[in-house]
């Protein structure tokens, strides 16, 4: 019964916050690689797209569970994206549920769990995991590893293959959605040296060193799958991230900036997680290194580690806490940069669980000064904190209804970058507000002059506007920036065709030809591109009666992804 009313609770806090999304609409950054210009996706559930998901690494990862997921949703939901935005919801009531379960099984008394559990699931900084589609991948990601956890603990109870056998299986699946659980493995040797110390707390006097040896090896065999599984899908991520671009060279972003960045953004979301003003979907990185920032960061992080080691004999599960929080942010905290963003919100989903844990394990034991029922105080606490996070998550999830409020709020909050306006002016051209589009983008001409992509859709805007001579020219220029890129030449000649200069264009499709598209390739405007070069399509039927059908038609406004 107990059970029952915890997921009641923890559901009903979610729908309430969350049902909202079923109306809202994908946001192209990163939506349109998962779902809305994926044509293996689009075709819902086939064995093809099985193996194209498990052979894969064209969106700069290797998850084919993440895949498999939307497939799935695809064959199920079809064109209705609400249905698609709709599942997170249940993978964070499922998430949320693993947290209080984690919180009692590590002695967190039941009430105090459901309270924490309760921010869990209404904090704003998860907005961005819940709300946005393409974070489906951190939602089933975080559900395999609390079970993996979970498993890991009854397994130290009963000792049972079959318990070993799931939670390493749980393991790999979680990995196969999304690599943020790559450091669980020295995690838990974390929490055994806690167990270690609390069963052992004499063991500096008594110097039992074959006690430490016997409890070294029994680790080691416990989580030795684990870290076969962590090492192998790190290597094939970074690997993946590394071939396509996405991780940045020391060259662009020297290691002394990585670490400050690194350290300021410790600090970020320490912050955020009690007073999570200003978030938005992208904070771009900084030019120069923030040291001030840095420096926060480092204090903040040498008072949480003091603050863990003062409380480690009377709550060792603070330390555990504290390390959980510190370990996890790793391999997202910048020092391998992927992407150009500085930190992002998604990133707390599992570190903040290693907050709550040792929140927990303190507030079981703290004691106020004259307050008979200082437990009851806390609790009370921390259940007004997850009221108050959800009113705000609920206000957040608002400005995630569609791609313009999203990109809007990033240049309000975050400043102005790249990525947002490209991705603005791509979202009010597509919404046919064309003047609107023309300012972000001719500003976005200014900024960036050489970026392939704003000459392209600055073309693509201008053929809109009828102004042809312009867009030819931004073409041309864009292809000269990148000679490789098909979408050029195929945008180019769909300007031509429209000045009737025919000869033209068939002389610009045929250059395309030695670009011509895989056949297996994902991008649904790759998949047209290539119809059209096999004249598949007839020339004199791209010939549009306006430039509005040849661009909504994809390519023409390309939206830029991480």
């Amino acid at each position: 019964m107990q059970e029952v009313l915890a997921v009641s609770l923890l559901g009903f806090a979610i729908l309430v916050i969350y049902l909202q999304v079923a109306s809202h609409r994908p946001i192209p950054f990163d939506d349109s690689l998962y779902l809305t210009g994926n044509a293996w996706v689009l075709r819902g559930l086939t064995w093809e797209g099985v193996v194209w998901a498990f052979t894969n690494v064209d969106a700069a990862n290797w998850h084919p569970i993440t895949w498999i997921s939307h497939m799935v949703d695809q064959q199920v939901f079809g064109s209705t994206t609400g249905g698609h935005m709709v599942e997170n919801l249940f993978w964070h009531i499922g998430n949320s549920y693993f947290v209080y379960r984690l919180l009692l099984a590590l002695g967190v008394t039941r009430v105090l769990s459901l309270g924490l559990a309760l921010v869990f699931a209404c904090h704003p900084l998860n907005v961005e995991s819940v709300a946005w589609l393409s974070q489906r991948k951190n939602q089933i990601s975080t559900f395999m590893l609390l079970g993996t956890v979970l498993l890991y603990l009854q397994w130290r109870l009963t000792g049972r293959r079959s318990t070993l056998v799931l939670l390493t299986v749980a393991y790999a699946v979680s990995l196969m959605a999304k690599a943020m659980g790559v450091t669980l493995p020295l995690t838990l040797a974390l929490y055994e040296a806690v167990v270690f110390w609390r069963e052992r707390p004499d063991f500096w006097q008594n110097r039992d060193w074959h006690a430490l040896r016997s409890s070294l090896l029994a680790v080691l065999r416990r989580i030795l799958p684990l870290v076969g599984a962590a090492v192998a899908v790190a290597v094939a991520t970074f690997l993946a991230q590394n071939r396509l671009g996405a991780v940045a060279s020391l060259e662009s972003i020297p290691i002394f900036q990585r670490g400050a960045n690194a350290l300021g953004a410790f600090a970020t979301y320490r912050r955020t997680f009690f007073w999570p003003a200003d978030l938005c979907l992208f904070y771009p990185m900084q030019q120069a290194a923030n040291w001030p920032a840095a420096c926060v960061g480092i204090l903040l992080g040498a008072l949480g580690t003091l603050w863990a080691m003062l409380q480690a004999r009377r709550a060792p599960m603070v330390m555990f806490g504290w390390a959980w929080f510190v370990i996890s942010l790793l391999p997202v905290i910048g020092l391998v940069q992927v992407g150009s963003q500085s930190h992002a919100d998604r990133y707390m989903y599992v570190p903040m669980i290693g907050l709550l844990l040792m929140l927990g394990a303190y507030f079981d034991v703290a004691r106020i000064e004259s307050c008979r029922a200082s437990r009851t105080a806390f609790t009370t606490a921390v259940f007004v904190f997850a009221v108050g996070m959800g009113g705000h998550a609920y206000a957040y999830t608002m400005l995630w209804r569609n791609p313009e409020t999203a990109y809007r709020r990033s240049l309000e909050v975050g400043g102005v970058s790249y990525t947002m306006m490209v991705n603005l002016a791509a979202t009010l051209t597509n919404l046919n507000y064309f003047k609107s589009a023309e300012m972000y983008s001719e500003i976005a001409a200014q900024l960036w002059s050489d970026r392939p992509m704003v000459l392209g859709n600055l073309a693509s805007l201008q053929a809109l506007l009828g102004k042809f001579d312009q867009a030819e020219a931004g073409y041309r220029r864009a292809i000269e920036f990148e000679p490789d890129n098909v979408q050029h030449y195929y945008m180019l000649a769909l300007v031509l065709l429209h000045k009737n200069q025919n000869n033209e264009a068939e002389a610009v499709l045929n250059q395309a030809l030695r670009l011509l598209p895989s056949e297996t390739d994902w991008r649904s405007s790759y998949r047209m591109i290539r119809s059209v070069l096999l004249r598949e399509i007839p020339i004199s039927a791209l010939k549009p009666a306006t430039m509005i059908e040849a661009a909504t038609a994809n390519p023409g406004i390309q939206s830029a992804t991480r």
